[in-house]
C-alpha cells in the first residue's frame, strides 16, 4: 500500500509541475532551449537527472555488490564530461549558442555532418525513451501488480504530456524534481543498509575478510586496466558527443552559468554514486553470495533492508530515474526531427509558431511510437539503449571537442572521422569486445587518427569558420 501511494504522489506532483512550467512557453525558443534562461539548479536537476536512469540505479548497484569499488570506475568517467565542461568546453558551446548538437556540426564542418548525425541521434533517441518506459514500466508492474501495456501507456502518457506542452523548461524543472527523489531514496537505502551492517569501518574490515577483491581498484584483476579505461572514456568523452549533453548547455542563460552548472554537477554525482556504492558494499556483507541476474541484486537489498514507506520513497526515485532520462531523450528527439532533418532539409521558412506547433507534434507523434514500440519489445531494444553513448560517442565526441579544439580540423576530416568511428565501434562490438573494451575506447583512437590524417591532407577550413570558433 505505501508503494502504491508514493509512487500515485510521485507521478500526480510531476504532472502538475510539467503542466504549471509549461504556462511559460510563449515561442519556439522556450520550447527548444527554456529561452536560454536556464540557472545553475535547473541545469544541474536536468542534467543530473538525465545522466542517472534506471541502469545507473539497478544496474550500477548490481555491478558495484559483484566488483566492490572497482566498479566505481564509471563514476569516474561522467565526472570526467563535467570536469572538461566546467573547465573548458561549455563556456565556448554557450557562445556558440544555437539549439543542437547537429547545429554545431553544421556551422563547423558542413550540413552533410549535420544531417547523418540528426539522423542517427534520432533513431537512438527513439530507442533510448523505449528502453525507459520498459524501466519505468517494470517499477510500476512490480510495485503496483499492474500488467506491463497499462503501466507503459499511463506513464508514457503524463510524461509525453508535459514534455509536449512544456519542452525543455517543463523537462528542466520535472528533472529537478526527479533527481531530489533520486537522491533521498538513494540516501535512504544506503543510511539503512549501512545500519544494519554496521556502519562503513566495520564493513571495510568485514570485506577485507570476506571479499578482499571488493577493496581492489581493479578488482584483483577482474576489472582490467582496458577495461576501466572503457568506463572512463565511454562516459568522460562518449557523453560529450550526446545530444542531450549540448542541448543543456544552449539552455543557460549564459556561459559562466553554464560552466558553473557542470561544476556543481560533477560534485552532485558523487552525493549519488557514493551512497550507492555503500549501499551495494553493505549488501556484500548483509547478503553474501547473491546469485542470479545482477539487476535483482538492488531490488532484493531493497527489499530486505527498507521499511514501507522508504522503499516507496526508493522506488519512487527508481521510476524518476526513469522518466527523467525518458522525457529528455523524448524532447531530443522531436527538436532534432524538426531542426536537423526537416528544417535542414528544406528550404522553406517557417516562422517561430509553425516550428513550435510542427515540434510538439512531432514529439507527440514520436512518443505514442515509443509506446507502441516498448509494448511489442524484446531484448533488443535495451541492448541498443546501453550502448548508444558509446557508438554516438564514437562518432560524435572526437569532432565536437575538434570544433573548438583544433582550427586545422575540416569537413573532409570530420566527415572521415565519424565514419571511421562509427564502423570501428560497430566491428568492435561483433567482435564480442576484444580484452573486454568498451568500443569507444579503440574507436577515439581511430576517430582521432583519421580526423588528424585526412585534415591535414585536405584545404583547411575558412578563414570565416576559424573566426567564428577561434575568434575570442
Amino acid at each position: 500500500m505505501e508503494l502504491t501511494i508514493c509512487i500515485i504522489v510521485f507521478l500526480i506532483l510531476l504532472f502538475l509541475i510539467g503542466l504549471f512550467v509549461s504556462k511559460r512557453i510563449k515561442n519556439d525558443q522556450d520550447w527548444f532551449v527554456a529561452g536560454r534562461n536556464l540557472g545553475v539548479v535547473p541545469l544541474v536537476g536536468t542534467y543530473f537527472a538525465t545522466i542517472i536512469s534506471t541502469v545507473s540505479v539497478i544496474g550500477y548497484f548490481g555491478y558495484y555488490y559483484s566488483y566492490g569499488w572497482a566498479g566505481w570506475w564509471n563514476w569516474a568517467g561522467t565526472a570526467l564530461t563535467s570536469m572538461i565542461a566546467a573547465l573548458w568546453f561549455a563556456e565556448k558551446l554557450r557562445k556558440f549558442g544555437q539549439t543542437t548538437l547537429p547545429d554545431l556540426l553544421a556551422a563547423r564542418y558542413g550540413k552533410a555532418h549535420s544531417i547523418i548525425a540528426g539522423i542517427v541521434i534520432l533513431v537512438a533517441m527513439l530507442f533510448f525513451t523505449s528502453a525507459q518506459l520498459t524501466g519505468s514500466a517494470a517499477v510500476v508492474t512490480t510495485s503496483m501488480g499492474i500488467d506491463r501495456t497499462t503501466a507503459i501507456i499511463v506513464i508514457g502518457t503524463i510524461f509525453i504530456l508535459f514534455t509536449v506542452m512544456g519542452g525543455m523548461e517543463a523537462v528542466a524543472w520535472t528533472d529537478t524534481f526527479c533527481s531530489a527523489i533520486i537522491l533521498i531514496g538513494v540516501w535512504l537505502l544506503s543510511y539503512n543498509a549501512v545500519n544494519e551492517a554496521g556502519g562503513v569501518v566495520k564493513i571495510h574490515k568485514t570485506l577485507a575478510q570476506i571479499k578482499p577483491s571488493a577493496l581492489d581498484p581493479f578488482a584483483n584483476g577482474a576489472i582490467p586496466l582496458g577495461v576501466a579505461m572503457s568506463w572512463f572514456l565511454t562516459w568522460g568523452i562518449g557523453n560529450i558527443g550526446a545530444p542531450q549533453f549540448s542541448t543543456r548547455i544552449y539552455s543557460a542563460k549564459d556561459p559562466k552559468t553554464a560552466a558553473l552548472s557542470q561544476a556543481w554537477t560533477g560534485v552532485t554525482f558523487i552525493f549519488f554514486y557514493l551512497p550507492l556504492m555503500l549501499a551495494a558494499l553493505a549488501g556484500i556483507v548483509l547478503f553474501p553470495g547473491l546469485t542470479g541476474a545482477a539487476d535483482t541484486y538492488a531490488p532484493t537489498i531493497i527489499q530486505k533492508v527498507m521499511g514501507p514507506w522508504g522503499g516507496g520513497i526508493m522506488m519512487a526515485g527508481i521510476l524518476a530515474a526513469s522518466i527523467s532520462t525518458a522525457d529528455s531523450v523524448l524532447l531530443l528527439a522531436g527538436t532534432t526531427f524538426v531542426r536537423d532533418i526537416v528544417q535542414r532539409c528544406s528550404s522553406r521558412q517557417f516562422m517561430p509558431q509553425q516550428t513550435l506547433k510542427m515540434a510538439r507534434i512531432t514529439t507527440f507523434i514520436i512518443g505514442i511510437l515509443a509506446i507502441f514500440f516498448t509494448i511489442h519489445t524484446n531484448q533488443g531494444v535495451m541492448w541498443v539503449q546501453a550502448n548508444a553513448v558509446g557508438y554516438m560517442g564514437s562518432m560524435l565526441s572526437v569532432v565536437v571537442l575538434a570544433a573548438f579544439a583544433w582550427k586545422r580540423a575540416n569537413a573532409q576530416g570530420a566527415l572521415a572521422a565519424m565514419i571511421v568511428g562509427i564502423l570501428t565501434a560497430a566491428i568492435w562490438g561483433y567482435l564480442n569486445r576484444p580484452f573486454g573494451w568498451f568500443p569507444i575506447l579503440p574507436s577515439l583512437f581511430t576517430c582521432t587518427l583519421t580526423l588528424v590524417i585526412v585534415s591535414k591532407l585536405t584545404p583547411p577550413p575558412s578563414q570565416k569558420v576559424i573566426d567564428q570558433f577561434f575568434k575570442e
